[in-house]
This record gives C-alpha cells, sequence and structure tokens, in this order.
C-alpha cells in the first residue's frame, strides 16, 4: 500500500478529479453563489444554489432497512479513489461535489458515523488539509441531526476559497478569532464563544503545523466535547470544523430550519440550499436566523461570562 506525501497529494487528486468527472463518475452540480452579508453576525456567507441535489438519495430512517441500502464506501467505487492516507483511512472523491475537489476521508473498516472521532481520523483529515494549496475546511456532521447523509463515518474536506472574490479563509474564522483574542487564549486551550446565540466552543491551532498530528487535534477535540457536555447532558449530534488555523465544535438541535437543512459548513459560513424555495427562506430569514434555531441556546452557569 503506497501513500503519497503531501505534496503528491494534492497532484492525486487534481487528476482523479479530473478523470472523474470526464468518465461521468463523479458529477459537479451547477450552481448559483451569491455573498449574503448577515449584519447580525457581521458574517458575509456564502449562499450556493444547487436544485439538482433534491434528488440526492438518503438512507431510510428505518433500523430494520439499514442493511438494505448500499454502503457507497464498502466496497468503494475505482473511480472515485484519491489515495490510501493510512492503514486506517482512504480518500475518495464525493460523487455528488457542488464544490470542486469536495473530497471523503473514510475510515477503510465500517464505523458509525455517530461515534466519536479517533485521533487517526483527525490525523487523516489534518493530512489532506496540508495538501490542499490555500488550505481547505474539514468537517464532521455527527448523526443525521447534525446533517450526516451517510452512516458510514467520514470526515469531508473542501478546498479555500470557499467562492470566488473570498480569501483564504472560512467566513467564521473573525469570529473565533475575535473570541480567543478577547479570552487571550493560547493555542489548544478551549474558548465559549458566548457572544454567539447559539453553543460554540473553538480552539486555535499553533501556526507551526509541525506541532499538529492527530494526537494533539483529538486532545484538543475532547476539549471541546468535554466543555460541551457541562452545558448539555449530552451532545451526540454536533458539527465539527477544522481549518489550519482553529477547531470548532457546534451541539446540534435540529436538521433543518424550515425548508432548509444545515451541516457543518453552515456554520463555517456557506450554505447550500437545494431550490428556489430554500434559497428564498434564507434571504428572507438570514443565516443567522437558521444557524441559531438549528442549534443549542447557551444555559446560564454561575461565573461564566
Amino acid at each position: 500500500m503506497a501513500i503519497p506525501t503531501v505534496n503528491e497529494l494534492w497532484r492525486k487528486v487534481l487528476y482523479t478529479y479530473e478523470e472523474a468527472q470526464n468518465r461521468g463518475a463523479a458529477y459537479q452540480t451547477d450552481t448559483n453563489t451569491e455573498l449574503l452579508n448577515d449584519e447580525n453576525l457581521g458574517v458575509e456567507f456564502v449562499l450556493r444554489a444547487a436544485k439538482a441535489l433534491r434528488d440526492k438519495p438518503k438512507p431510510p430512517k428505518d433500523r430494520d432497512d439499514q442493511a438494505e441500502v448500499k454502503n457507497p464506501f464498502l466496497p468503494y467505487e475505482e473511480d472515485l479513489f484519491v489515495a490510501h492516507l493510512s492503514n486506517t483511512h482512504l480518500l475518495l472523491l464525493n460523487k455528488f461535489n457542488v464544490v470542486a475537489h469536495h473530497l471523503l476521508v473514510v475510515t477503510r473498516q465500517y464505523e458509525s458515523q455517530s461515534d466519536l472521532l479517533s485521533a487517526a481520523d483527525l490525523d487523516a483529515a489534518w493530512t489532506v488539509l496540508q495538501a490542499m494549496p490555500e488550505g481547505g475546511v474539514a468537517f464532521y456532521n455527527a448523526g443525521e441531526v447534525a446533517g450526516a447523509s451517510q452512516p458510514h463515518k467520514h470526515l469531508q474536506v473542501v478546498p479555500l476559497p470557499l467562492a470566488e472574490g473570498l480569501g483564504s479563509d472560512p467566513p467564521f474564522t473573525h469570529r473565533v478569532r475575535q473570541a480567543t483574542s478577547r479570552a487571550r487564549a493560547p493555542p489548544l486551550i478551549m474558548v465559549e464563544l458566548r457572544h454567539l446565540p447559539w453553543q460554540t466552543y473553538a480552539c486555535d491551532l499553533p501556526q507551526d503545523a509541525s506541532q499538529v498530528d492527530g494526537d494533539v487535534l483529538h486532545a484538543a477535540y475532547k476539549r471541546l466535547l468535554g466543555a460541551c457536555l457541562v452545558q448539555n447532558a449530552t451532545c451526540d449530534a454536533y458539527n465539527l470544523v477544522l481549518v489550519r488555523s482553529f477547531m470548532m465544535l457546534v451541539p446540534r438541535s435540529k436538521a433543518m430550519c424550515g425548508p432548509a437543512s444545515l451541516n457543518s459548513l453552515g456554520y463555517a459560513g456557506t450554505i447550500l440550499v437545494r431550490s428556489q424555495e430554500e434559497l428564498e427562506f434564507v434571504r428572507e430569514h438570514g443565516p443567522m436566523r437558521l444557524l441559531q434555531y438549528c442549534g443549542i441556546p447557551w444555559k446560564t452557569i454561575p461565573g461564566s461570562v
């Protein structure tokens, strides 16, 4: 099993993506992209309207029917295979991609999408982030309420920028930096983003990427989960966002607000809508209402800020 270097990995992504598109093994959905400034949050969101995604299949909710659903990762389609990342993970193209070079970090053996992330999961995702020329956004939708559409554990990674004209940071970056700066928190120390009306936990990462690996990321992840459990009896459904500069965790209460569904990318600052109806709903109500409705409000704890 040959594992490519970081420099080789991005070349393999580009080649495999082009080949898969040409062969019809992967499909890039036509989208209309617009920027929507939410004045309440001070965040410019990326909205993508992708009507064709309405037909994307979803697994049935009936547990008895789960065995009848084809697992797209076991076995995976050879045309979607990019590379071996480790003895435990491989890298695939997303078959139905809205963003070019949308990748899936998949466990070789079946694990549940509701399972906790391991150091190996995070190490594999970090490898992909380091391979992307301008960085990327890795994310984990923990369970259906958090936006998961496949039961086999996988993280997703999309390259930055998220839209033309945006910088190489996701839209929510400055909100995280604002919180860590106010708290004077050094890298890897958890902060609560109390200036947001939904629970959000984050930490900066060391600027030197050589100081970051799966174990470091896993320790940070456990700190964020631990903080979440102080506020909540459980933290089964959540979105995790990982970029080169920070990690962020948002517990979830609902999968949808009106006709619009949200996954981790919504809390990073980009929302995919599947129809004109959803697009108009987001425009009318604003992203903040969606994020707040699908998140969990803060609870007052003595001594909290």
